[in-house]
């Protein structure tokens, strides 16, 4: 299709929004530090030759074959407000780069050019919605508070739901306003997960970018704090004292998150996997590593004490 690319990078652009962490992609993925990083960390997942690119398959969708996808479509554009189009197409989208699956449904103008976006996870449920019309001549601007109300009714029209007290900012890119609520499994957070609202400046809703993965059950031991910084401290140790570099262990607390490959090149892990519980640390290097390394952040398994992977920042 000729307007494929507009709906790509939309799409990542909202969901790297609405991630926590500065290397986690919405679904999960991990952006692993480049040849770099091997000075320091020796079995980070950073191989010689650059992998395959990540394979992107579209299967077109239509309202005849696939009904139920483009009656939440419309549903949802007009529950948030979005304008229609004069034509709407569909595809069922294998991003094997964020290693997940959607369907989309793009309302489209004369040109076939997308006026408005929605997705949906394969339960039905709304993952990214977005409007590219412009607001139009500027309207009086609302409050914070009002804004934070006007997308908590945004989410109760589009049928989801986000607990606890919103973070509501003034949106760094426009007149507008950026209201997320970070989700927690009761009071640990869940690494990465988040749901956003960005509004124009009169309140309406120019997107929403929902991220949500499944957790595992919690397990029944778990090792303490104490037992985490050792593991941290040994790993560090492992990693910098050789090499002349020392490190410091800014904080461990505990999360949700998604285990990955980052430190072990022959890792297996399935990154669509439920997150699992862990002691999450993040060592700031000194010395020599400090040039090239600003933070690692490792993922400790609450339930065994093992390395499940991590983050590295440059």
């Amino acid at each position: 299709m000729s307007n494929s690319k507009a709906p790509i990078s939309i799409r990542a652009a909202l969901l790297a929004s609405a991630a926590v962490s500065c290397l986690v992609i919405a679904a999960g993925h991990v952006a692993v530090a480049d040849s770099t990083v091997r000075k320091a960390v020796p079995n980070s997942a950073v191989v010689d030759q650059a992998p395959l690119p990540p394979k992107r398959v579209e299967t077109p969708l239509t309202a005849d074959h696939n009904p139920g996808v483009f009656a939440r479509a419309g549903k949802t554009r007009d529950a948030l407000g979005f304008p229609a189009g004069v034509n709407r197409t569909g595809r069922h989208v294998k991003d094997g780069f964020q290693k997940t699956e959607y369907d989309e449904v793009d309302e489209v103008d004369a040109s076939g050019q997308p006026v408005s976006i929605t997705e949906f996870d394969a339960s039905g449920r709304l993952t990214v919605a977005v409007r590219l019309d412009k607001p139009g001549l500027k309207a009086a601007r609302v409050s914070g508070d009002a804004a934070g109300k006007s997308a908590q009714r945004a989410l109760a029209a589009a049928g989801l739901t986000a607990a606890g007290t919103p973070k509501v900012e003034a949106s760094g890119s426009s007149d507008g306003w950026d209201v997320s609520w970070a989700r927690a499994s009761g009071t640990v957070p869940v690494r990465g997960d988040e749901t956003r609202v960005r509004l124009w400046s009169d309140g309406r809703v120019e997107s929403v970018a929902h991220v949500e993965h499944s957790l595992a059950p919690e397990p029944a031991r778990r090792i303490d704090v104490a037992a985490a910084r050792q593991v941290a401290s040994r790993t560090a140790t492992g990693w910098f004292a050789s090499r002349g570099s020392g490190y410091k262990l800014e904080s461990i607390d505990l999360q949700w998150v998604g285990p990955n490959g980052a430190f072990d090149p022959n890792s297996t892990v399935d990154t669509q996997a439920s997150y699992r519980l862990a002691w999450v640390a993040n060592v700031k290097p000194s010395g020599a590593a400090a040039e090239y390394l600003r933070l690692v952040t490792v993922f400790i398994d609450v339930e065994d004490g093992s390395i499940i992977g991590g983050d590295v920042i440059e």
